[in-house]
């Protein structure tokens, strides 16, 4: 029978605002105390202005009643860093070690086939949103409009709007004609 591991475990949140990413980082040690980790101490940092976003990170003190218990939080929780404070050395079954393998690959693979799914909703998103801005910019050129007119009713910064334009006149759906923009209708 495994003994039980105390680990030092940092868990580190970015976002915004900064009462957000405390919060949030609060209730998230709340929710392990509540599934029943065994939390020792815990130290929270107060948060740090990165660029636009708040960094803060938790230093906890777990023990955990075996292996898998710690695997599982760190499945869960993916602390930043895990130091294993005792004991000074783990025996484990190869049959132990088996299971926390495969758990570990099956974790794995579900992750992958999430971002592989969430790569082909970000590719249909991206492609649906072209074609309502091909849309939208070909409604607005029934009447001429330069590209700064253009870039006021879309929202979108004029050089960054030029992509755009530029394959729609190269699909022939508009002309420029000088600096003005129009449908080919």
């Amino acid at each position: 029978m495994e003994q039980p591991i105390t680990v030092r475990a940092i868990l580190e949140i970015l976002g915004s605002p900064a009462e957000h990413i405390t919060k949030a980082l609060k209730d998230h040690i709340e929710t392990l105390r509540k599934d029943g980790t065994a939390i020792k101490s815990e130290k929270l940092s107060s948060p740090e202005q990165k660029e636009n976003l708040f960094s803060q990170y938790a230093e906890l003190v777990i023990t955990f009643k075996d292996t898998r218990a710690l695997l599982n939080f760190c499945f869960d929780s993916i602390p930043s860093s895990v130091e294993i404070m005792a004991p000074e050395k783990i025996d484990l079954p190869t049959t132990a070690l088996e299971d926390l393998l495969n758990d570990f690959l099956a974790k794995l693979h579900h992750t992958d086939a999430m971002i592989k799914n969430l790569s082909i909703q970000k590719q249909v998103l991206d492609r649906n949103a072209v074609n309502i801005l091909h849309n939208f910019i070909k409604h607005a050129c029934t009447e001429k409009k330069t590209a700064a007119e253009l870039a006021k009713i879309t929202g979108i910064k004029e050089e960054d709007l030029l992509k755009f334009t530029d394959q729609l006149i190269e699909r022939n759906i508009l002309k420029k004609e000088g600096q003005h923009y129009h449908t080919n209708a």
